[in-house]
């Protein structure tokens, strides 16, 4: 594994886990609100919308680190099997 394609694994990890705390903060907010009253409910809503931003931050550094068309690892499998297949990795030009 290149660690192109590890970094990009590690980015959409913590992308998840950001995107999974945003919705578990915000539901805290709604079932704390009634309880113990708009400061604590403020308090989750305001650690949703940090984890909101750091999940889009972290998307945004994948966006630009991730495998990109041939570079991928997938490319290397894909040009195995068709010259399994055919017997040559060359494409078919269309004209």
């Amino acid at each position: 594994m290149t660690p192109r394609i590890a970094w990009h694994r590690v980015l959409v990890t913590v992308v998840v886990v950001f995107l999974a705390l945003a919705v578990v903060f915000y539901a805290l907010s709604v079932f704390l609100a009634p309880a113990d009253g708009r400061s604590t409910a403020g308090l989750f809503v305001g650690w949703a919308m940090f984890a909101m931003i750091g999940a889009i931050g972290f998307g945004i550094v994948d966006f630009f680190v991730r495998p990109l068309g041939g570079r991928s690892g997938d490319a290397d499998v894909i040009a195995a099997a068709e010259e399994a297949r055919t017997g040559s990795t060359r494409t078919q030009q269309a004209r």
